[in-house]
């Protein structure tokens, strides 16, 4: 089997930008600042309760801001989108380690705010880096290009949390302070700005991704296909409860219920974190044999039946089977949902089309939350 990463050096420039890009922010804003950031906010003094609104503030944003991201994509280009969303993003972030520096009574609203702004710029950058892929890859390598894309954000995500777990420690004994000090967490989070800068420089080196693809009649498009729009994000929807019900309640299921200790329950995380990282993998393969809209299907019955283990098995082998089982099957769903959408979309409508698909994940992550 031809590995996707075998096929970098054959992939043009754009699209080369476009992975490199997608792994430095995976690094940033997944790995380090998804850490880091929770961290410095409980060193600062707040409770679990903050933490929680913390949280819930930004997946409230990313799913308000969604369906704008997509519109203003198709409005004024994809390139232009993700600039205004890596500047953005790196704005966000670079307002959270100021949090001490600000007067005392913003100092409560001032992580939120940070939160806000950073998830906004992540929305409009990630929702159009989908289509802008399609844009800048070919027929013969597109299930490589997204593969690959679903790998190295899988890769950065887990080297960035690594990373910024150690971090602290390195800063701590710089500054001469505790890990109970705010202090080595706020360095730790620059050195996350850092990165993301970098990302927006690649960023500012691009064309246009719009035109790489060749069209012989791109600026004359149709309506926006609502329907099947429509029956895709219902898709989305009740699939991703899988995944959604994993995040939310697999953990103190297996904690609470199975009486499993923290050490094994991050083994079985950690194993299918690492079948998730390595799962989009086999999408070219499977692609090439049955194609994307397959792939939906199987990977989609498949969360179905790894549901079934969890609220059925009394015995944590089988809840841990489940738990892996769906982390790996939705990473393998992922790649080829986005190519199947993209690819029965005209180039005009394919932001916008994404940023529904994205907002159907976020309503069904919130819908199964509050269940």
């Amino acid at each position: 089997m031809n590995l996707p990463l075998s096929s970098f050096s054959r992939f043009r420039p754009d699209v080369k930008r476009l992975l490199i890009v997608s792994g430095l922010m995976a690094i940033s804003f997944f790995g380090i600042q998804a850490l880091l950031k929770v961290l410095y906010v409980l060193r600062l003094g707040h409770g679990p309760e903050y933490v929680g609104l913390f949280n819930a503030s930004g997946a409230l944003t990313w799913m308000i801001m969604s369906l704008p991201a997509g519109a203003v994509g198709d409005r004024i280009g994809l390139l232009r989108a993700m600039r205004l969303g890596g500047l953005l993003t790196v704005l966000g972030m670079v307002i959270l380690p100021f949090t001490e520096s600000v007067p005392l009574g913003w100092q409560t609203a001032w992580p939120i705010l940070s939160q806000v702004v950073a998830t906004s710029g992540w929305a409009f950058f990630g929702i159009n880096l989908v289509p802008s892929l399609m844009s800048a890859s070919t027929d013969a390598n597109r299930n490589d290009v997204y593969a690959l894309n679903a790998v190295l954000r899988g890769v950065g995500t887990l080297f960035g949390t690594v990373f910024g777990g150690v971090l602290p420690d390195i800063f701590a004994a710089v500054l001469g302070q505790s890990v109970e000090d705010p202090g080595p967490y706020r360095l730790g989070l620059w050195i996350s700005v850092l990165l993301c800068l970098g990302a927006f420089v690649f960023l500012l080196r691009m064309r246009p991704v719009e035109q790489t693809e060749s069209s012989a009649a791109e600026d004359v498009y149709g309506p926006f296909p609502a329907w099947p729009v429509g029956l895709l994000a219902l898709h989305i929807f009740l699939i991703n409860a899988g995944w959604a019900t994993c995040q939310s309640f697999c953990n103190p299921y297996l904690d609470t219920d199975l009486h499993l200790s923290p050490a094994v329950i991050g083994l079985i995380t950690g194993i299918g974190q690492a079948g998730a990282v390595f799962a989009p993998l086999l999408v070219p393969k499977l692609a090439g044999r049955w194609g994307n809209g397959w792939i939906m299907m199987t990977t989609g019955f498949a969360s179905l039946l790894l549901l079934l283990p969890l609220g059925l098995s009394p015995h944590w082998s089988g809840a841990g089977f489940g738990r892996a089982g769906i982390l790996a099957v939705t990473a393998l769903w992922m790649p080829a949902m986005q190519i199947y959408q993209m690819e029965s979309m005209e180039q005009h409508w394919r932001s916008l089309a994404y940023g529904l698909s994205s907002m159907a994940m976020g309503l069904s992550f919130g819908a199964v939350s509050i269940l």
